[in-house]
């Protein structure tokens, strides 16, 4: 065969399959850091200017040898999430949306989360939420508390649940003195009662309390 000319063919073939080795190549080695799904392969490869074919060849050869799977990583990336975040189910299906997983392998993946799991999690961030909140009124920081879940991604039912667990109740006498403490604060901003009145019952507390308390300071 020696002397024998290459086709224009033959030559792109060559240089066609040599293409798809190198991006082969750079996929493994992308893929060697971490998990990735089928979207970031395909950004990272044309990103690097790889052509339509031999991406798609080699995502065809990634699957083949089970290095790319959207439904393990799926699996994996949720474990992770419940595991070292607050986050609940909405904020990490938008994660996974994110990372171009399909919509269909998300819902089943997130169908498997256990329940309990979500509840723990929910209620360990709830408790956080009601520390930050120790100087707010009882109504104010069951709000917070219940905000911060909703923006983590909880439904009601969870949200419901870990309130439940943190059986929080209202304590009359340390109310009273977050509304004195509160009165001390702000009293000097407003020149008519009413004015105060309206601003302390934004702030959660009841009306009888708030009369209660100015009443002991006109008393002093």
């Amino acid at each position: 065969m020696n002397g024998v000319e290459l086709t224009d063919g033959q030559i792109k073939e060559i240089k066609d399959r040599e293409n798809i080795n190198k991006a082969y190549g750079d996929a493994v080695n992308y893929l060697s850091y971490q998990l990735r799904t089928e979207k970031e392969i395909k950004d990272y490869l044309y990103k690097k200017e790889y052509h339509r074919d031999a991406v798609d060849d080699v995502i065809v050869r990634l699957e083949k040898l089970h290095y790319l799977d959207d439904g393990n990583y799926a699996k994996s990336f949720i474990n992770t999430q419940l595991r070292t975040t607050a986050n609940g189910p909405k904020i990490i299906e938008q994660k996974l949306h994110q990372k171009g997983v399909p919509d269909n392998i998300i819902q089943d993946k997130l169908f498997e989360i256990d329940e309990d799991t979500l509840i723990e999690n929910a209620t360990e961030f709830a408790k956080k939420q009601a520390r930050k909140q120790k100087r707010a009124s009882f109504s104010q920081m069951l709000t917070k508390i219940k905000q911060g879940l909703y923006q983590k991604g909880y439904n009601n039912e969870i949200i419901e649940e870990a309130l439940k667990d943190l059986e929080l109740e209202p304590d009359e006498d340390d109310e009273l003195e977050k509304l004195r403490k509160l009165v001390q604060k702000v009293e000097h901003r407003y020149d008519k009662p009413e004015k105060l009145i309206k601003y302390l019952m934004t702030k959660g507390f009841h009306f009888d309390e708030i009369k209660k308390v100015l009443s002991e300071d006109s008393d002093n």
